[in-house]
């Protein structure tokens, strides 16, 4: 995956972590062909430990260099990032959003977000 390069490449100016979120394709919601191909199906977790579970299920699908981390059940960090289904930013080392990328998938811009690194490594 494209996110595990920069990673790689750029991991010694900037730290990597992906943050899960809600499910965005669970049983009877949004399916993408994609899962239902590879019978990777589950139902939208109600518990911490459930969504700790499909959270695993996801890190060893992808097989990240870089930590994942977990919203609460209250998706606190998805509401105030606006994040759902998945998002891109950039975090400055004073904290504040340097880089917002476009809501994914269609505007999940892998390019635009090594541009923005660029930009603000330099």
């Amino acid at each position: 995956m494209r996110l595990d390069e920069l990673a790689k490449k750029y991991g010694d100016k900037v730290e990597f972590f992906s943050v899960y979120i809600r499910e965005a394709h669970a049983e009877g919601e949004d399916q993408v062909l994609r899962n239902l191909d590879e019978d990777v199906i589950f139902e939208q977790p109600t518990t911490g430990d459930e969504r700790a579970e499909v959270a695993a299920a996801c890190m060893l699908r992808y097989n990240f260099s870089f930590p994942m981390l977990m919203d609460n059940m209250e998706n606190e960090a998805e509401e105030k990032y606006m994040s759902w289904p998945d998002r891109l930013f950039l975090i400055d080392s004073g904290g504040k959003i340097a880089y917002q990328g476009g809501m994914g998938p269609l505007y999940f811009d892998v390019d635009e977000f090594e541009e923005a690194m660029h930009t603000h490594l330099d």
